[in-house]
């Protein structure tokens, strides 16, 4: 099989789809077709979803798939997170949180390569979880503005939890690498 077409599989394909929706969904939030929006988004998620499973079962885990993936999510939910706090749906200090976050995951991982030499990064369950709620999160605040769901009420607690999410996680990422370059 020619190298191209190995990373080209079918779990990859999907990644690729997802990126292509990015602007998608920004285009359709800020048309303000919030229903369109929200099943084209929800698709980008199950998306996220199917490509991993795909990529276990059909044994086709890929290094550009591994790049992509997180690639992909990053520039869904902070597109998608920006163009709702532009809209004035989300708040602005936990769209910052979430950025700082990743601004300082992001930025340990370069560090750590420089003085390893290597990185094998592989996400935390907390990790996990707070990547899910900040799905979650765009999600309902997008069928809230639809009207699909009537959410109001529950957006605060929810911007909190991932807010608290966002803090652990980050806090987490940065103690066990912090370990880890310790003992280099």
């Amino acid at each position: 099989m020619h190298p191209i077409a190995r990373q080209l599989n079918i779990p990859n394909s999907i990644t690729l789809l997802r990126l292509i929706l990015v602007p998608v969904v920004v285009w359709l939030l800020t048309v303000g077709y919030y229903d369109w929006a929200l099943w084209v988004f929800i698709a980008a998620a199950l998306s996220d979803a199917l490509d991993g499973f795909l990529a276990r079962i059909l044994d086709q885990r890929t290094e550009l798939g591994a790049t992509l993936d997180p690639i992909a999510d990053k520039l869904m939910l902070l597109s998608t997170l920006a163009v709702l706090v532009w809209l004035a749906l989300l708040p602005g200090w936990l769209l910052g949180a979430i950025v700082l976050r990743d601004a300082v995951i992001i930025g340990g991982a370069l560090a750590y390569r420089r003085r390893a030499g290597h990185l094998e990064v592989a996400p935390t369950w907390l990790g996990k979880l707070h990547t899910l709620l900040e799905f979650a999160l765009a999600g309902l605040v997008i069928a809230d503005a639809a009207g699909t769901l009537p959410l109001t009420p529950w957006l605060l607690p929810l911007f909190y939890l991932v807010l608290f999410t966002a803090l652990t996680s980050g806090a987490q990422y940065v103690w066990l690498w912090g370990r880890r370059a310790a003992t280099l």
